[in-house]
């Protein structure tokens, strides 16, 4: 049986204590509890207001991100070929059988 590679090995992950960002390499149709999107970037950044400066300091266009702000430790995050998981926010590598979390997305197709 042949071994299937997961959606996100292509993926690119940078973590600091303002930003978690996750480059899928390419714009992807995602869906997340707001509905359907095309993205290159998953971003989480921990204070609400204004995060263009953040973002453009990393090169990444606003409109290619997905982002959320959420009031917590980015460093308590785990990542795997199923997907990235931070308290209460579940980026999934495929359409889930249920959602785990308040706020989610996942790779379509």
């Amino acid at each position: 049986m042949p071994k299937t590679s997961s959606p996100l090995t292509r993926c690119s992950l940078k973590v600091t204590e303002r930003l978690l960002l996750l480059d899928l390499g390419e714009v992807r149709r995602v869906r997340s509890q707001d509905g359907p999107c095309l993205v290159r970037y998953l971003v989480v950044v921990r204070e609400r207001g204004p995060y263009g400066p953040l973002l453009a300091r990393e090169g990444v266009a606003a409109a290619q991100a997905l982002v959320y702000a959420l009031p917590v430790d980015l460093l308590e995050f785990s990542f795997d070929a199923r997907g990235l998981s931070l308290p209460g926010l579940r980026f999934y590598a495929c359409e889930p059988e249920f959602v785990e979390t308040p706020l989610y997305a996942w790779l379509e197709g």
